[in-house]
């Protein structure tokens, strides 16, 4: 059976847990992040609107945004009118504005997730301590 006190030191280290587990824990091979999505499910610190938020903006954290931005650009060639040709790269789309706005969002997406996590945080009241009797 664990004391008040380390229930108590637990308690205030277990949402910042969650919250890094949830953001950066795919980078473990994604057993990282489905740890933190299971804590954060299983933790009576957030509501359901909370832990939704926590898994499905971005599911992955930061690791698909690092995947994507650096993945080798795909390009295709475009022949336009009159036979010219134009090259288009990108990492997601040939798109440039396209691209360019789904790497923000993916990088953009795990910080308010995070955020949201860590500003609708749920405090439980520390334990109390009792006397032990002799």
């Amino acid at each position: 059976m664990s004391d008040p006190v380390s229930r108590t030191r637990r308690q205030q280290w277990e949402p910042l847990a969650i919250v890094l587990l949830v953001e950066v824990g795919a980078f473990l091979f994604a057993v990282g992040w489905l740890t933190g999505v299971l804590l954060l499910w299983t933790s009576r610190q957030w509501r359901t609107r909370d832990k939704i938020v926590g898994t499905f903006l971005v599911p992955g954290g930061f690791a698909p945004a690092a995947v994507f931005t650096f993945w080798t650009k795909q390009c295709s060639t475009v022949i336009g009118v009159g036979g010219i040709a134009e090259e288009r790269c990108g990492h997601i789309s040939t798109v440039p504005w396209v691209d360019l706005l789904t790497l923000v969002a993916l990088w953009v997406a795990p910080l308010v997730s995070t955020a949201w996590l860590v500003r609708h945080h749920q405090a439980q009241p520390p334990a109390r301590l009792q006397p032990q009797r002799i």
